[in-house]
């Protein structure tokens, strides 16, 4: 399915070359969320993976039948690996939209639109981050029953995940407010549904 716009190039008055410190801290920021958010799911993948296996094959080989930790790992580290797939799925236009509005307006009005709808996500984005905080504090008294940690992992996670999603977000605005609309990212065409 094809986006409503096409993207075309980038016309000469896109803005790039007035502000071109400003496009260049977008990317930097850009490269740095995807960065971070790769080696985070990289980690967490692997320590979950390896959790479970070994787990698996306590199973067979312990008469206790597993690992009493082995529930409370994936409990601390999988809200990590989903907020940094969650921050990397922005930055590739991955996130669900409905664009029929931005297919009936110009250039300038689909411009608009999109800084509009980018501040109010980042908003809410900043707002869930508070709110993650605050939750972390009221649970960080409880701990889990076999490793001791905090239960209030889960929440850093999602606080951590809602700003890199924010800033994400707002480095995507730049972008479009430097060069218009069609510096929205588009997924890979195997990401869209059909």
């Amino acid at each position: 399915m094809a986006p409503p716009f096409p993207s075309a190039p980038l016309p000469a008055s896109a803005g790039a070359g007035r502000f071109p410190s400003l496009l260049a801290i977008s990317h930097g920021v850009e490269r740095v969320i995807a960065h971070l958010c790769e080696t985070v799911l990289l980690l967490t993948g692997s320590a979950l993976m390896a959790v479970l296996a070994a787990n698996v094959v306590a199973r067979y080989l312990l008469e206790s039948g597993g690992f009493d930790w082995a529930e409370e790992v994936p409990e601390q580290i999988f809200p990590w690996f989903i907020m940094a797939g969650v921050a990397l799925a922005v930055q590739k236009g991955g996130h669900i939209a409905v664009e029929w509005l931005l297919g009936h307006l110009g250039r300038p009005g689909r411009r608009a639109l999109l800084l509009a709808g980018h501040a109010l996500v980042a908003a809410a984005y900043l707002a869930l981050c508070w709110q993650s905080l605050v939750v972390a504090q009221i649970v960080a008294i409880e701990t889990s029953p076999a490793l001791g940690l905090p239960r209030s992992y889960g929440y850093w996670a999602v606080a951590a995940g809602c700003v890199l999603l924010s800033l994400g977000t707002l480095a995507i605005a730049a972008r479009i407010a430097l060069l218009g609309p069609e510096a929205l990212p588009q997924p890979a065409p195997e990401d869209v549904p059909t």
